[in-house]
């Protein structure tokens, strides 16, 4: 059994015939193509979103670990730590604010509790973390 193929055979004006693309099927085909590149942009702009706010995530966590550390170095009866005082901090470009709050005794004796925010300003994004801060025991040998 013999098949035949049929192809389809455009006539012009002058009566040659030539295979090739319609309009249509050329136009459908560039519609496809430009929403596949439209969804790649979407992607490409949602990935460029997430990775700026991970970014702006760990710089106002660094910068809060940063006041942790040093407020956990002070000594034990420094300024930074007096309880039931506001207590606030802004770094040189005045992007990050850190904020925090002491407690004397809240989990155990002769400990403070340093409850700190630190806020991205231009973002308004907060970042709050604990520590508990104990008085050093020197004892005598």
């Amino acid at each position: 059994m013999e098949r035949k193929v049929i192809k389809h055979r455009i006539e012009d004006e002058y009566g040659s015939t030539e295979g090739g693309f319609t309009m249509i099927e050329v136009l459908i085909a560039i519609a496809i193509f430009a929403i596949g590149m439209l969804a790649i942009a979407s992607m490409q702009i949602g990935a460029t979103q997430g990775t700026t706010t991970a970014r702006i995530n760990t710089e106002l966590s660094t910068f809060a670990s940063d006041q942790m550390e040093r407020l956990a170095s002070l000594p034990f009866d420094h300024d930074d730590l007096e309880a039931n005082t506001p207590h606030s901090y802004s770094d040189n470009a005045d992007r990050f604010l850190a904020e925090w709050t002491v407690e004397d005794e809240a989990v155990f004796e002769q400990t403070k509790t340093v409850t700190l925010m630190a806020t991205d300003t231009l973002r308004g994004r907060t970042f709050t973390m604990q520590h508990v801060v104990a008085r050093a025991i020197r004892g005598d040998h």
